[in-house]
């Protein structure tokens, strides 16, 4: 693959868009005004070719344009069960959850009941991929790339570690379906 396309050109190439995506339908300055964040160029990007999608039944992430008003204003309590746990366990949790400072923001998970999201750290073009794995939360992993650069090493095969966090999809074909 040439190394000139872009990450999200990459990702492409190894799993096409959903045929027939779902797109959320709100503008993104009034969803960022609503959330009180401006998102990461790279996942607006992608969602503008994927939108809601899940990776190999596996993999999903949701196009925060299909969110109302109401629903941005509870985005501050999407991670409230981390926190909780952070309380009872601060050593074993320890990631601030948005919208503490640098805190953690949820653009994805799995079936498994792993998140992904960004440490809100700077602007939103430097925010490192953050992994919380489910059972593992004291296992948190950052990468410092965009959310599409990270996918194009998962959906690749050059993402695996130790870490407990599947590559691929448990036998699911690798492709892109509406979500």
């Amino acid at each position: 693959m040439a190394k000139d396309l872009s990450p999200l050109d990459r990702l492409t190439a190894l799993v096409p868009p959903p045929a027939t995506p779902v797109f959320g339908t709100r503008d993104w300055d009034e969803v960022f005004a609503d959330l009180g964040l401006r998102l990461p160029g790279d996942y607006v990007a992608f969602l503008e070719r994927y939108g809601s999608c899940q990776f190999a039944r596996w993999l999903s992430i949701k196009d925060d344009r299909t969110l109302t008003q109401e629903q941005c204003a509870l985005a501050p309590e999407w991670m409230e069960d981390y926190r909780d746990l952070r309380e009872d366990f601060p050593e074993e949790f320890p990631l601030a959850m948005w919208p503490e400072p640098g805190g953690f923001f949820l653009w994805g998970s799995t079936i498994d009941g792993d998140y992904l999201g960004w440490m809100t750290v700077g602007a939103p073009e430097e925010w490192p991929v953050a992994l919380i794995i489910h059972g593992y939360e004291e296992q948190e992993h950052l990468a410092r790339e965009t959310m599409t650069e990270w996918l194009v090493g998962w959906a690749s095969g050059a993402r695996f570690d130790s870490s407990g966090f599947a590559r691929g999809a448990e036998g699911h074909p690798l492709v892109c379906e509406p979500w």
